[in-house]
């Protein structure tokens, strides 16, 4: 998604559903444009409990946190374009320096992103592959350039604490 993003240096908004068009024409996806369509609308929501940062921009309407964002609109009636914030999470000096993958002869996503906080952190995963499941939660990215700083200046990580963007209630340890 953001190799077809950034290649076709997506400032302007465009539909979702032309989005994910284009992501499968030049990054040789194949399995089909609704999963696409999907990926995008949940990089781009920011409701509570969504995502920390939202990588794209949501422009309509994008789901809401009552119904985990599932009543979100028709990729076909919604609009995204590049976040501000995203080029300056995964550097454009980068894209130079990776190394990319080759699908019959063209090149497509990199191997690998270097951003500049460890996303999976910043906005969390949940989900089972090949047979193991995971569950991380996401923590407040402020506190991950802390930990990152104090590790690199006395070697010690310090602990986080499960952060939800806008959530206003406690967070418990089990």
């Amino acid at each position: 998604m953001l190799f077809a993003c950034f290649k076709r240096n997506l400032k302007e908004e465009i539909k979702v559903a032309q989005l994910a068009g284009y992501v499968a024409e030049h990054s040789a996806y194949h399995h089909g444009e609704m999963s696409l369509a999907e990926t995008i609308i949940g990089m781009a929501q920011n409701f509570v409990g969504a995502n920390n940062i939202n990588l794209l921009e949501p422009i309509g309407q994008f789901g809401t946190r009552n119904h985990g964002g599932k009543e979100h609109a028709s990729s076909r009636y919604i609009f995204t374009s590049l976040a501000r914030i995203t080029r300056h999470i995964f550097l454009e000096a980068d894209d130079h320096i990776v190394e990319y993958e080759e699908d019959d002869g063209q090149y497509v996503e990199p191997k690998w992103y270097l951003p500049i906080l460890p996303m999976v952190l910043v906005n969390g995963a949940e989900g089972i592959g090949t047979g193991w499941s995971t569950n991380i939660p996401q923590y407040d990215p402020r506190k991950i350039c802390e930990s990152l700083l104090n590790k690199l200046e006395n070697g010690e990580f310090t602990e986080l604490d499960p952060y939800y963007k806008g959530y206003q209630g406690n967070i418990t340890r089990n």
